[in-house]
């Protein structure tokens, strides 16, 4: 009988959280979902 080579499941789980955080790094968000801190506005920029 043949034997079918079976992902692991954190092969699984490591796909889906690089797809999950592709998406929401543009957010504004850390690495714990938490909001990161604001920087000031590029208008108020002392290099202006």
């Amino acid at each position: 009988m043949a034997t079918t080579k079976v992902p692991e499941v954190r092969d699984i789980t490591r796909i889906e959280r690089i797809g999950a955080h592709s998406h929401i790094r543009g957010l504004g968000l850390d690495d714990a979902l938490e909001p990161r801190q604001r920087w000031p506005a590029v208008r108020s920029s002392p290099w202006r």
